[in-house]
């Protein structure tokens, strides 16, 4: 019987599938570098979806956490509002000059509890998505400072320097500003209780490569210890209690400085300040090209 050969040289039956479809030259089908690129991009979809959803987890953990610290701060405008007007309605006699000056106070407090809850209805706010665009640091660096300056207020100094050569970063201002809030909090932890709390936050272009910048927030806390480090950025592991931390701050942290391109890592060793530092974080962002 006579045996005819394909065009490969491979003879027609006698193992293998006749009826399959080959590419031409004799590769997979036809569909399946498709296929294959589907499903890579699916995968990425459904990636990028658990990246925002762990993202606002860590958002909505943070949320409650300043929520449940704000408490303290709205009720001391509203005790002193309700104060002055109980006040005002108990004395049988009040002149013009002490009715103004009841008045200024609470016009002065009314207006410090609306930036409360204006405080309360920012961080509510569902996170966008990161998209990227050109931001800058100094803006975001006052607004961060002024959600967390009820904390400031107890005595923690903080310094911030911005190199004047810093180009805008690409970056989502709304992912940047909740890095950096998780960051200085956590510094805020970290200098509870010590003598001359410090934190210390500067920015400026990455010597090596000017391509990037490099955010880095330090404080003068008891650092971190060898035995944690590795686990640090872990989902869920935090060194605060469950009072206190979620564990989530870092790790959503570093999910968005990677999304935006960049990174965040401990530093191993603080490096040279002004004034000590014991724990540095380092945040590293893309900059712009266009000037």
């Amino acid at each position: 019987m006579s045996v005819r050969a394909n065009d490969d040289g491979a003879p027609d039956g006698g193992g293998g599938n006749p009826g399959a479809p080959r590419a031409p030259g004799g590769g997979d089908a036809p569909g399946a570098a498709g296929d294959a690129a589907a499903r890579v991009a699916a995968l990425t979809a459904d990636n990028d979806r658990l990246r925002e959803l762990l993202a606002a987890a860590g958002r909505l953990a943070e949320f409650g956490r300043f929520a449940a610290q704000q408490i303290h701060e709205l009720r001391q405008p509203l005790f002193a509002i309700k104060g002055l007007s109980q006040l005002l309605l108990e004395k049988d006699r009040l002149d013009l000059e002490e009715v103004l000056d009841f008045a200024r106070h609470i016009s002065d407090q009314s207006e410090r509890l609306a930036t409360l809850v204006s405080d309360l209805r920012q961080m509510a706010v569902p996170a966008p998505r990161l998209a990227k665009k050109r931001t800058e640091l100094g803006p975001i660096l006052v607004r961060v400072t002024a959600l967390l300056e009820f904390r400031l207020r107890k005595g923690t100094t903080m310094r911030t320097h911005v190199a004047p050569d810093l180009p805008p970063l690409v970056a989502s201002p709304h992912g940047l500003e909740q890095i950096l809030i998780n960051l200085i909090a956590n510094a805020l932890d970290a200098v509870d209780g010590v003598q001359a709390p410090l934190i210390q936050v500067r920015a400026q272009r990455v010597a090596h490569d000017p391509r990037f910048a490099e955010i880095e927030v330090a404080d003068n806390g008891a650092g971190v210890a060898k035995a944690v480090r590795a686990k640090l950025f872990e989902s869920f592991f935090t060194t605060k209690g469950e009072e206190k931390g979620t564990g989530l701050g870092l790790a959503v942290s570093r999910e968005i400085a990677r999304s935006l391109g960049g990174d965040l890592t401990l530093l191993d060793q603080p490096g040279e300040w002004k004034e000590p530092a014991v724990t540095v974080f380092r945040l590293t962002l893309p900059v712009s090209q266009e000037f």
